[in-house]
């Protein structure tokens, strides 16, 4: 049976609607009032919750000498990773000023966890759920701790093979942790189309029987209806003030400005999708409506045997569909009829 994760007052799984993850991650310039902007649009369009980054480059990296690449409206940028994180990263402080405005706004506020600490200054910060990037996937100290709090975990997938994602979900279980939420996120800052793999999300549903979200690393919305169409659980997209921004990330986000679009995009998507068989469709619907039925093309008496070139079809039906043409040549007419005239069945025997 697939499995139901409950995150505030929404449930994330199959027969549930899409869970919409407004992510804030890395494009909020450190401008704390910007950020608190995109959770007010985030709100009022409609989302779920948003995500924020939580890490402090003075304790991610070691090796201060690490370069990093990422795609930009002007190509492929590397720049050393120790001094990108700098810029990107949140203050504690900060963090909780966002969290407060989500609470005041009313939408739920999770993070990226990248160690025990960040995961318990979550912890007491009340967050909904938390989530673990790719990269900390086979982090088993990590997915030990994590499973302890016993809050919902997203987990992004990046590279990783479907033995080493079935091998993550075993570690959790291990633990006696089922609240576990796959991300399927397409390598590649931005990803290219024919390495995004949309097929690997209903795979992985089935193969698991979890729920299986997209983290869309494409720019525009394609990936975002094309997943919705194919049952993703949960879309999560970045969101910018400007794609233009020569940092990562900007060029594949939805600008701030088209929050209200991001969230119909996958809710219009949802209603499309409609049912797998019709039903209750009333006589009055146009492709019904205008159906043709059988009518009199000349004068014709009493006792006549009818032939098909004594008959037209047009619209509308009036008794007799077309479709019941040969119950209807080779039978006596018992009444004279006019030109013209609908047939129906009590003028034949």
């Amino acid at each position: 049976m697939h499995r139901v994760v409950k995150i505030g007052n929404k449930l994330i799984g199959k027969g549930h609607p899409t869970f919409i993850v407004v992510e804030l991650g890395v494009c909020h310039e450190q401008n704390i009032e910007l950020a608190k902007s995109f959770i007010q649009k985030a709100k009022d369009a409609g989302a779920d919750a948003v995500k924020v980054e939580a890490f402090q480059a003075d304790d991610f990296v070691l090796d201060r000498t690490m370069l990093h690449k990422y795609g930009t409206v002007n190509g492929q940028v590397e720049e050393n990773y120790y001094e990108l994180l700098k810029r990107l990263e949140l203050n504690l402080d900060q963090i909780k000023e966002l969290k407060e405005k989500a609470d005041e706004a009313g939408i739920l506020f999770f993070s990226t966890v990248h160690d025990k600490e960040d995961t318990d200054f979550f912890d007491d910060l009340g967050v909904c759920a938390y989530k673990i990037a790719s990269v900390d996937m086979t982090h088993l100290p990590l997915i030990r701790h994590l499973a302890k709090k016993g809050k919902p975990v997203f987990m992004d997938t990046g590279a990783a093979y479907t033995g080493e994602i079935d091998a993550a979900i075993r570690a959790f279980e291990a633990e006696g942790f089922q609240d576990l939420i796959i991300m399927h996120n397409p390598m590649g800052y931005p990803a290219p189309t024919d390495k995004t793999d949309l097929k690997m999300i209903p795979a992985i549903q089935e193969a698991f029987e979890v729920p299986v979200g997209l983290s869309c690393h494409t720019p525009g919305f394609d990936m975002v209806i094309a997943s919705t169409a194919m049952g993703s659980n949960v879309i999560e997209k970045p969101v910018t003030r400007d794609n233009s921004i020569l940092s990562p990330e900007h060029i594949f986000a939805f600008l701030d400005t088209e929050t209200n679009e991001y969230v119909s995009k996958v809710r219009n998507t949802e209603v499309s999708m409609g049912n797998r068989r019709r039903s209750h469709i009333p006589d009055t619907a146009h492709g019904r409506a205008k159906r043709r039925g059988i009518y009199i093309k000349n004068n014709l008496e009493k006792g006549h045997i009818l032939r098909e070139d004594d008959l037209l079809f047009r619209v509308p039906n009036i008794e007799i569909a077309s479709l019941e043409i040969d119950k209807v040549v080779g039978s006596t007419l018992k009444e004279s009829l006019n030109a013209k005239e609908p047939l129906k069945w009590i003028h034949i025997d």
